[in-house]
């Protein structure tokens, strides 16, 4: 299934709007319409969700979901996983209530202001025993880039300071609303860089987390320049290139592969924010690429799409008219 994102455009919905007689299969359609699909189980005497709400907001190729629950639970087993179009990490914000998510022998209790990461690619189950409210951030999994999968794989939960302040972020982004093209990939872009910050990633506590954090300070602030290479970046921190290797071995990456990862972010950012203002081949220079055929098929395959659809604001076209009502998937059928 694919996912049904909006261009530019918030897109939002009640349970009110159906008669109680459709509202737990609308219910189900409107969850895996914003949430991925998922196997919901719906009591439909209780009628709790009459209430409910979700807000969709769409932010440069990332999905921003606000949702208002009463009781429910549901799963995503091998179907769902079957029927989800890519790879995505969900980033879920308790903010009123409790959530109860199960992962192989693994529960957790998530309460007010407490966060998680899931993956779409494994098995998930998740509880909700009175009301809720929550937010989640729906990321395709080829926009994190120098995070490994094993960081992810497993259900994570995020704590620390860039985890309250990618809450804090996710929270402006959608006090705001709309947003135009360069500011929704600005904030993305923010979004992005304070979950990889806040995954409890391999060798984050280790001893030469001093000496990482320095190396890839380094490249963060010298992405544009086409001579960073590993035998410059070994030099700049007095190390030798045996090290450098091992430095980010021990993190699960290479040292080029890092670096174009990088770059490649940057330029989709730059590409989202500036769109016509900006040529291809501009932005691939600008961001160390000397080839742009070379670049653009980097991009294609890091993102799914071309720099130009990103340019053009096509990446995330309009699969359907912002804020229509969704329709229950047994109308759909017909």
């Amino acid at each position: 299934m694919a996912r049904a994102t909006t261009s530019g455009a918030t897109g939002a919905w009640s349970l009110q709007q159906w008669p109680a007689a459709e509202r737990p299969e609308a219910w189900r359609d409107m969850i895996c319409r914003t949430h991925l699909p998922w196997q919901l189980d719906v009591d439909p005497d209780a009628d709790p969700r009459a209430g409910a709400t979700i807000t969709e907001r769409p932010l440069d190729g990332l999905t921003l979901v606000d949702c208002s629950a009463g009781r429910c639970s549901g799963r995503r087993g091998r179907a769902q996983i079957r029927e989800t179009d890519g790879e995505y990490l969900g980033v879920l914000v308790v903010l009123d209530g409790h959530e109860h998510i199960e992962q192989d022998d693994r529960q957790i209790v998530l309460g007010r202001g407490q966060a998680l990461v899931w993956s779409s690619t494994r098995p998930l189950r998740f509880a909700v025993p009175v009301g809720l409210r929550k937010r989640t951030l729906l990321v395709p999994r080829n926009r994190l880039t120098g995070v490994e999968q094993a960081d992810v794989d497993r259900v994570t939960t995020l704590s620390g300071p860039a985890s309250r302040l990618l809450a804090e972020h996710l929270g402006a982004v959608s006090a705001v609303g709309d947003l135009p093209a360069g500011a929704a990939a600005a904030a993305a872009n923010a979004a992005l860089e304070l979950l990889a910050a806040a995954l409890p990633g391999p060798g984050r506590d280790g001893a030469d987390l001093p000496r990482w954090e320095q190396v890839r300070d380094h490249i963060e602030d010298n992405l544009a320049d086409p001579l960073l290479r590993p035998h410059h970046i070994a030099a700049a921190h007095a190390m030798s290139l045996r090290a450098l290797y091992q430095l980010f071995e021990r993190r699960g990456h290479t040292v080029s592969g890092y670096v174009r990862a990088r770059r490649l972010a940057r330029a989709r950012a730059e590409l989202a924010r500036l769109g016509r203002a900006t040529t291809v081949a501009t932005t691939a220079h600008r961001w160390g690429f000397a080839d742009q055929a070379a670049f653009s098929r980097a991009f294609r395959r890091q993102f799914g799409c071309s720099p130009n659809d990103v340019r053009l604001d096509r990446a995330t076209a309009d699969a359907g008219a912002a804020g229509a009502r969704p329709q229950p998937a047994a109308a759909r059928r017909r």
